[in-house]
């Protein structure tokens, strides 16, 4: 995104979120963390990134409501990427699907840090950005 409005959330302050929000996901034995992520999410808005001050638009501009950040954080990163692992794991035993799976959402992950519009491959799905500023 260039020129006015909402600037880009830089690859540096993505991989912190996604750090952070591991974190407190742990700390708080994940309950704390989705209790949260619920609140949040209605901003477009992950704990991280809340603390961060970055949130997640959608193509269009808007915020992406609950709605937009439980399709793509739970049916595209969580479910998608569940299901390719079992099928990986089924296909390729244990040790090289399971190996192959995380390679995958590395990768994905990682997108961002080559894509001009700093999208994971979630985003690019969902057709969302990560932005600077507060809802």
């Amino acid at each position: 995104m260039n020129g006015p409005g909402p600037q880009l959330a830089s690859q540096g302050r993505r991989l912190a979120g996604a750090v952070l929000d591991g974190a407190i996901f742990v700390l708080t034995l994940g309950v704390g963390w989705v209790i949260w992520y619920l609140i949040a999410a209605r901003r477009g808005q992950s704990p991280a990134k809340r603390l961060l001050g970055m949130r997640v638009i959608r193509e269009d501009g808007a915020v992406a409501t609950l709605g937009w950040m439980l399709i793509r954080d739970l049916a595209v990163r969580v479910i998608a990427f569940g299901a390719i692992d079992r099928l990986l794991v089924a296909m390729l035993g244990e040790g090289t699907g399971g190996a192959l799976t995380s390679l995958l959402f590395i990768v994905a992950a990682l997108w961002c840090v080559w894509d001009a519009n700093r999208q994971c491959l979630w985003d690019k799905v969902v057709r969302t950005r990560v932005v600077e500023g507060r809802a």
